[in-house]
């Protein structure tokens, strides 16, 4: 009777096993399921708005029509040249903060004098708006590349150095200490135990920064009257007579583009910091 007993809890673990399977894959659908519902919602709710008149026609046209004119858009030879100028600038302006914030924010994190002399400076900073520069910028750097990629620059290096240094603060003092013990040098720690540790903090960091760079770089094309850019196309449509509803479509594909932007850097997140969710788990 007692062996009996003990058999049966293993005999059902693997039927208990198969049986989460589907609920777990049906639980990891269902923000996609209400993100969607989520985004008929606000164009059904954009639809009756417009053609019940509770707001003026000219200050927003229909979802409709609107949602055609962007389908449209994405084939105008002349729109999509835009699109590559902002995107070349934001990218540009990326890579430059990129390629400061990172180093930085290592060096900095594994320093305490250095992070105790700097922090006061950083958090001075770090409020000021890029695009309250934008002015001074044209009068130094013009209004075309150096302008766009230094705003974006400006305001995404920031967030980028203090994800960083809380990526390597955040680092297991313990694996720090031990690798030490094996007698590395303060340079392989750093490479192979606090930055592995860091990678989590500094893909958030991304994450959060890169649809920060489009919006700077569309709004300081926008502010900053660039000639070629999404921003400088808005700003050109709006003059027009009935340019509200090719504001409203270019305003939705640029909303397109910063979620395609934050899809692919969600892959990398998945791909090269699964292990530290797992871990947390």
């Amino acid at each position: 009777m007692t062996s009996t007993a003990e058999r049966l809890p293993t005999q059902r673990e693997p039927g208990r096993a198969k049986a989460r399977v589907p609920a777990n894959q049906t639980m990891n659908l269902q923000p996609l399921y209400w993100g969607t519902f989520g985004v008929i919602g606000f164009l059904a709710t954009w639809e009756i708005i417009s053609r019940f008149h509770l707001l003026p026609r000219d200050a927003l046209p229909p979802a409709s029509t609107t949602l055609i004119r962007a389908t449209r858009l994405l084939t105008d030879q002349t729109f999509l040249a835009q699109i590559g100028n902002t995107l070349w600038a934001a990218f540009v302006g990326y890579a430059i903060a990129l390629v400061i914030a990172v180093p930085a924010g290592l060096l900095l994190g594994l320093s305490n004098r250095l992070y105790a002399l700097t922090s006061t400076i950083v958090e001075l900073i770090r409020p000021l708006p890029p695009i309250g520069l934008v002015p001074l910028l044209v009068l130094v750097a013009g209004q075309g590349l150096e302008m766009k990629a230094t705003v974006v620059a400006l305001g995404c290096v920031f967030p980028l150095l203090v994800n960083t240094i809380h990526g390597v603060h955040s680092t297991n003092g313990v694996a720090r200490a031990t690798a030490r013990s094996f007698g590395w040098s303060p340079v392989v720690v750093a490479w192979r135990v606090v930055w592995p540790s860091a990678i989590p903090s500094v893909l958030t960091g991304v994450r959060v920064t890169v649809s920060i760079a489009l919006i700077l770089c569309i709004g300081a094309e926008f502010i900053g009257g660039s000639t070629k850019g999404l921003g400088s196309w808005l700003l050109q449509q709006s003059m027009l007579p009935q340019g509200i509803e090719s504001v409203c479509a270019g305003v939705i594909v640029a909303g397109l583009l910063g979620l395609l932007v934050n899809a692919v850097v969600s892959v990398l997140e998945t791909n090269f910091a699964s292990w530290a969710r797992r871990d947390e788990s």
